[in-house]
């Protein structure tokens, strides 16, 4: 009885440890390197949104957001119902990153 639980202790540690890579912050660069070696500065926007209910919500936008050519990272803040969303804009617009959200079903609004 004793081998099971330690083997159960050993895997489940194994399993925490090959999964704790995925909750990694990464590191957001300032300067993006575009195939022709040329320097482009990241933009933030900020975005009102409609429609949250929950605070599960601020997932699907994420994701929607997220799915744009050209962003690089969107966090989504249930609290005050806004978006903030890093993004290349030689490669993402405004307007695509807000269509994004509204598709899902969350209208969203530059501010």
């Amino acid at each position: 009885m004793k081998k099971v639980i330690l083997l159960g202790l050993v895997m489940g540690a194994m399993a925490i440890t090959a999964n704790l890579g995925a909750f990694e912050a990464k590191p957001a660069s300032k300067n993006l390197i575009t195939s022709d070696s040329a320097s482009v500065t990241e933009k933030t926007a900020k975005f009102s949104i409609e429609n949250m209910t929950c605070k599960m919500c601020n997932i699907t936008i994420r994701k929607a957001m997220e799915k744009v050519e050209g962003v690089i990272k969107a966090t989504v803040d249930y609290d005050t119902k806004t978006a903030t969303v890093i993004y290349n804009p030689s490669k993402a617009k405004i307007e695509d990153i807000a269509k994004a959200s509204t598709n899902v079903g969350y209208k969203a609004t530059s501010i």
